[in-house]
Formats: structure tokens, sequence, C-alpha cells
């Protein structure tokens, strides 16, 4: 039986430092954990933004070389005063510019003076300027690929340069030069509420989802530094300050807890940095502490007041217990049994509501993964027909080589630079085939957004071509709208698309020449796009079951393509159906909803 304390004062001290102790421990066990998940979070992230820089800027990197093997840049760099020719090149760069989504792109003669460029018809052409003080036009006239981020004189916008020389008879004649525009890696990476800088070796932000950051510096810069800067009109006369990180805390060997003084907002961010060393670029993902304070000290709270409730409880069954002795005893053994039972229940429900979770989880990645796979099991079902229209090419591409040798052996330089030609067009072809493929491939981001549907009507029609071309089975789209727009998944919508027209083509079989025909329209908000076939229609008997997992007429089949269509089509609110035309054949259409105007 409990005695009465002998002196309630100390007891009373005592309870006051156990309270605080819970919630100081609370606090600092919340604060920690949280720093070690957050700074995980944070290198995830990291990880991917420099992924997604790097992907972005390989994209560029090549087009430069494929655009100086056109001889128009040629002919224009031997005769520069040749206005119709300048017209020419100018809608051709023009043309490479919307193609590659470059910002500019623009052709440049072995003194840096530019005669051509996509831009000719804006309120700031580049014509006529001179960028031989940019060390991209110097590395490119060495006969280097040239690469450089500066803010440009001219158009006052950020960019990545990639340059490559245009060379003719082994003379550098000239340089092309494309313009990738970095504020497309903020507007992609800005929605989130981490904030991402990338910094040049003297430590100035040149990329930022804060626009406030752009242009200051991570540490102050010396004199010397600034005017070596301002010299070299990279930033133009952009007048950089200090940003001023001040570390606090190091919370892991690669996270710091850093202060940014000019920063009134949240003054205290949780760092992660990466050295990018092939560019000199430092990318520094910083992350506002402002929430985790607030979580961990409502964590330390709700201790807090569950340790007074356990008090409060625990004196009350002490005073219970000093006035009814044996009552308070089997009271108090009811009370510890019921309690007893409580949380056992609440654990098993707590594992079921997790075990709920864990399968959910495990659903929406089996999913994912069976998506992809799909995507490569159509890859497979290709292969053929892909390898057949590389191997054409490649055959070409030997020929033109071997013809092009004996050219230059007896000095027809013409016919074989022609002959190079016709190698340069097989090698585009074979760039588009394999690119088409890349994309096909990739994974979906899972995100639905507005867009036109011819456009990804013809993609797909593209990656499937190699196989009906080679088995005799034409694709008709006379009947498809041009203007109609639902919210979509465009990657996965690709996907379906191409299944649908596998499925046509497997349908068809041996009925060649065959025809499938795609068309569109729109009814009551309704977006419909129909893939109709000229093969021997569905058993009527079995057109309920032809989305069920693993239900297939084919014996090669594994019967998911269709299943896993359906399910896609239905994670964008919309529905996949079959049916038999009257003239004979199949149909299946895809229903979305018409996007809501904003």
């Amino acid at each position: 039986m409990p005695e009465t304390p002998k002196n309630p004062y100390l007891t009373s001290i005592g309870i006051i430092i156990l309270l605080i102790l819970t919630f100081w421990i609370t606090h600092t066990v919340s604060w920690r954990n949280g720093l070690q998940q957050l700074s995980f979070s944070n290198r995830q992230q990291l990880d991917q933004f420099i992924d997604h820089l790097d992907s972005q800027l390989s994209r560029y990197n090549f087009i430069p070389q494929l655009v100086a093997k056109n001889s128009l840049l040629v002919e224009l760099l031997k005769d520069p005063n040749n206005d119709s020719l300048v017209d020419v090149v100018n809608l051709f760069l023009l043309e490479i510019n919307e193609i590659t989504s470059a910002s500019d792109t623009y052709l440049m003669d072995n003194t840096g003076l530019t005669l051509a460029s996509s831009n000719w018809r804006g309120e700031n052409p580049f014509i006529g300027q001179n960028f031989s003080f940019r060390p991209y036009f110097t590395e490119a006239m060495e006969g280097k690929v040239g690469r450089y981020y500066a803010l440009g004189t001219t158009s006052k916008k950020r960019g990545y340069y990639f340059s490559y020389p245009v060379i003719y008879n082994a003379e550098k004649r000239g340089v092309i030069a494309v313009k990738m525009d970095l504020s497309k890696i903020e507007r992609y990476w800005s929605e989130r509420q981490s904030q991402f800088i990338v910094s040049d070796p003297d430590g100035i932000i040149f990329i930022s989802t804060n626009p406030d950051w752009l242009y200051q510096s991570i540490v102050p810069l010396s004199a010397e530094s600034l005017a070596r800067i301002k010299t070299s009109r990279r930033y133009a006369e952009t007048n950089i300050q200090a940003l001023e990180l001040t570390s606090k805390v190091a919370v892991t060997d690669s996270s710091l807890i850093l202060k940014i003084a000019a920063d009134n907002s949240s003054n205290e961010y949780l760092s992660n940095d990466h050295d990018m060393q092939v560019a000199g670029w430092s990318v520094r993902i910083l992350t506002p502490l402002e929430d985790l304070r607030q979580k961990s000290l409502i964590s330390a709270f709700t201790m807090l007041l569950l340790a007074l409730s356990t008090l409060l409880v625990g004196l009350l069954a002490w005073q219970r217990h000093k006035r009814r002795r044996e009552q308070e005893r089997f009271n108090h053994e009811a009370q510890k049994q019921l309690e007893k039972e409580v949380s056992l229940r609440t654990a098993d429900l707590q594992n079921e509501i997790e075990g709920h979770k864990q399968t959910e989880k495990t659903l929406r990645d089996t999913q994912g993964e069976l998506i992809q796979t799909a995507k490569l099991a159509v890859l497979g079902q290709m292969s053929a027909s892909i390898s057949h229209e590389l191997n054409n090419p490649l055959a070409a591409i030997r020929s033109y080589a071997d013809n092009a040798r004996k050219f230059l052996s007896i000095d027809k330089d013409e016919k074989a630079d022609d002959n190079l030609q016709r190698i340069a067009e097989l090698t585009d072809r074979m760039s588009r085939i394999s690119s088409q493929l890349k994309f096909f491939s990739r994974r979906s981001s899972g995100q639905l957004e507005a867009a036109n549907i011819a456009p990804i009507i013809q993609t797909a029609i593209e990656i499937s071509r190699p196989q009906f071309k080679q088995l005799a089975i034409s694709i008709k789209t006379d009947r498809v709208d041009d203007s109609i727009t639902a919210l979509v998944d465009i990657i996965q919508l690709e996907q379906v698309l191409i299944n649908l027209i596998n499925n046509a083509i497997q349908a068809i079989g041996d009925q060649t020449p065959g025809t499938i025909r795609i068309t569109t329209e729109k009814e009551n908000k309704e977006i419909r796009v129909h893939v109709d076939d000229s093969g021997p229609g569905i058993d009527e008997q079995k057109l309920d079951l032809i989305f069920e997992p693993f239900f297939t007429t084919r014996k090669s089949g594994l019967g998911l393509g269709l299943s896993i269509s359906a399910r896609i089509i239905d994670s964008m609110n919309g529905k996949l159906s079959a049916e038999n035309l009257n003239s004979g054949g199949a149909r299946l259409t895809i229903t979305l909803p018409e996007p809501e105007l904003q």
C-alpha cells in the first residue's frame, strides 16, 4: 500500500523536474529523428535534381554536331552577303529551334560575327552581333564541343550554350551554337517545398528555384574576383551580392543546418550539397526547418500532456486507494486488465492498418511494374520489325561509305559529298527510330495534364510503324480531329494506343493486306478515340472477358495488355470498351472526360 509522501515540497520539485526532462528528451529525439529523415529525403531529391539536370543538358549535347553537317551553313559561310541564302538559313535554324525546344540557334563565321539566327524576327536578333569573346566560340574554333553557361549579352536571358565548328575541306569556316533555356529546369522543380541552387566555381548562383537568390554568391567575393567576373561578361552588368550562408550544426557528413542572413521568411534550412566535378558546379538543396521545429514541439507537448494525464490518473488512484483500500485494489486490477486489453486491441488495429497501407503500396508498385513490363513486352514483339528498320539503313550506309571512298580516290568530291549526305540522312532516320523507342520505354510521372490527342496518336503510330509496315498493314488517321484535347497522362496514353494498335495487328493476323483506322470524336463533354481493325472481330461470348487479367486467345499471349490498358484509362477517369463492327472487324474505344475550362 502506498504511503503518504513525507515531504510534499520535494515531491513537487521531483515531478516538475520529471516533466521538464520528458519535454526536453521528447523534443530532442523528435528533432534528431526528423533531421535524419529530412536529410535522407534531401539526398534523394538532390540525386533526382542532378539526374534531371544531366538529362536536360545531354539532350542538346549532339545537336550542334548534327546541324553543323548541313550544307546550307557551308554555302552561307562561303557567300555571307547572299540575302536570299541568309533568309533560307534563318528559316532552317528556326525549324531546328522549334524541333529541339531550344532558346536560340545561330551561325557565326570564323571571326565570331553572327550571320544567321533563329531569332532574326525578334526584338533583339543576334544577326550582326559578334560573340568571339565567348569561350564556347573559341572552344569550337579549336575543334572541340563547346559548353558554356552565361547571361546573354543581347537577350539578357540565362542560357547554357552548346557549340560545334562548321568544317568544309578540313577548314573551320564558322561555328553553330545552340542555347538552352535554364529557366525550364527551375519551373519544373519550383512547386516543391525545398529550394535548389546551382553555383559556379566562384560560388555564384546561376540556377535557383528561388528567384531572389539568383546571381548572388554563397560566400562574399573579393574585389579582384568581382572584377574578373565582370571582365568575363558571363553575368553581364548584374550586381552580384553575397547570400551569406552561415553554417550552424552538422547533422551528418553531408548535411548542415544553415542560416541565411538575407532571408526574412525562414532563416534556418537543412542543406545537402553535391559537387558536379566535370562541370565544376556545386548543387545544393535547402529545406526550411520551420515545419520540423513545429512538429518537434507538438510531439514534445503531446508527450508532456500524456505524462501529466498519467500523473493525474496516478494521483487520483492513490487518493482513492487511500480512502477505499480493498475496493481500490479490485478496481486497480480491473483497470490494469482493461488497459492491457485495450493496448492489445489497439496494437492489433494498428498492425492491421499498417498491413493495409503496405498492401496498398505493394499494389501500386506492382501496377507500375506491370505497366513497365507491358512496355518491354511490346518492345520485344516489335524487335524483329525494329531490327529490319535498322539493318536496311546500316546496309545502305556501308554501301554509300564504300562509294564515297572510291569517289574520293578519283577526286570526285561532289559525288563523295552526296554519298556522305545520304549517310547523314540515314543516320538521322536511325536516330529517330531509337529516340522513339527511348521515349516509349521511359516511366510516367503519373501526372494528368491537358494535352492534344492528335500528336499522341501520331507518336504511337510512329513507334508501331516498323511492325505494321512489315506486315502490309496500313493505318488511316484521316478522321482524327487536331483540335481535340483531354486531361491525360501523355506517356501512359501513348502506351495504351500502342497496345491497341499491336492488338489490332494481332487480330488481323494473316488476313493481309489489312487496315487499322483511328478516329476521334467529341460528344456530351466526352472525348472518344476509336481503334478499328479489319480482322475477324471478337467472339461475342468473350467480349466481356477480354479486359480480365490473364485472359487471352493467343497461345503466346500473357493476357495482360488489354487488362493493363483498361486500368490505365480508368486511372485517367476514363473507360476502355470493345465492340464488333457491322462491316466486320473489332472496335476498341477509349472514352475520356473533356478537360474543364479554367
